[in-house]
């Protein structure tokens, strides 16, 4: 007897599935909404009805208003990477420039010691070497291994949230609650 009942919730679910593919491409087709409703009737069997409406001014500012909303959060998104790679960009530049005042220093050192191979003193040997490799050192792979993106983002962070005040992060919260509530209903 439950297999019956089984087979036939499944005949009465596909059955449903067909109609609803059938109503999706007449509602995509003629701008219409479909509402799904069930009424329970009191010897507990369940009718449902598909009712479709056209969609009215509401639905479709609605609609608009969804995808605005969705557009500027991806915009904000954007800018704010934007503006993360700008700052790391600068921290490069600022650490090169940090490099090539390093370099440019253990160049004088490195001429004032008289480190050349002509005069070259035995106590300052080991001092000399430091100096050929503080000269010599590659700029791209010093600055590129600093890790200067983990900190732009951190300080970038610390900033944004070092001005917020308690009434601006409680609104930020609400703002975000309402709009992932408004997103999942969709």
């Amino acid at each position: 007897m439950s297999s019956d009942n089984q087979i036939m919730r499944v005949t009465e679910q596909e059955a449903l599935m067909d109609l609803r593919q059938d109503f999706m491409r007449r509602i995509n087709k003629n701008h219409m909404k479909m509402e799904l409703s069930e009424r329970k009737h009191n010897d507990g069997s369940l009718e449902k009805s598909v009712k479709l409406t056209p969609m009215t001014t509401g639905d479709y500012i609605g609609i608009w208003a969804i995808a605005i909303l969705k557009s500027f959060f991806l915009i904000c998104f954007l800018l704010m990477v934007y503006e993360i790679y700008k700052d790391i960009q600068a921290h490069i530049d600022i650490s090169k420039t940090q490099v090539l005042i390093e370099m440019k220093n253990c160049g004088a050192e490195y001429e004032q010691n008289l480190c050349s191979e002509n005069y070259l003193i035995e106590s300052m040997a080991q001092k000399c070497k430091e100096l050929e490799i503080c000269i010599n050192q590659n700029i791209e792979m010093k600055v590129r291994t600093q890790q200067l993106w983990l900190q732009v983002l951190g300080n970038s962070f610390e900033n944004m949230f070092k001005t917020l005040s308690l009434k601006t992060c409680v609104m930020i919260s609400f703002i975000s609650i309402t709009t992932s509530i408004v997103f999942i209903k969709n």
